[in-house]
């Protein structure tokens, strides 16, 4: 019989944190790098704008891209295969989750059209 392994709820809690900690680190340096100053969500209108597609298409693509490494690596688990990447999982993981926060003030922009976002900005 195997050893029983255990993720304790501390264990949870830090992994939550550090998460969260690099989320927003992630978050600041690629918004500049790829979005600029102004509109967090530039690139994905811009590059829609150049396709003649909806931002949330090119979104689409972008996450795609880590969860197709990502169900890669659970077909390999699957598998016992073990292969070089040149992104470890974590770093795939924590893209996902910035991609899904981008998402997600995409929805609140286009439930709100607009509105949440001068509100804020009259304050």
């Amino acid at each position: 019989m195997g050893v029983t392994m255990k993720f304790t709820h501390e264990q949870y809690d830090v992994l939550v944190s550090d998460t969260v900690e690099n989320i927003l680190k992630l978050g600041k340096l690629k918004g500049a790098e790829y979005a600029g100053d102004f509109d967090r969500l530039e690139n994905f209108r811009r590059n829609g704008a150049q396709l003649g597609l909806p931002m949330e298409v090119i979104w689409a693509v972008y996450y795609n891209k880590h969860h197709d490494a990502l169900m890669t690596y659970v077909r390999d688990i699957q598998h016992g295969k073990s292969r070089e990447r040149l992104e470890t999982i974590p770093s795939r993981i924590d893209d996902m989750i910035v991609y899904l926060l981008l998402f997600k003030a995409m929805y609140v922009e286009w439930e709100n059209k607009g509105e949440w976002l001068c509100e804020q900005s009259q304050d």
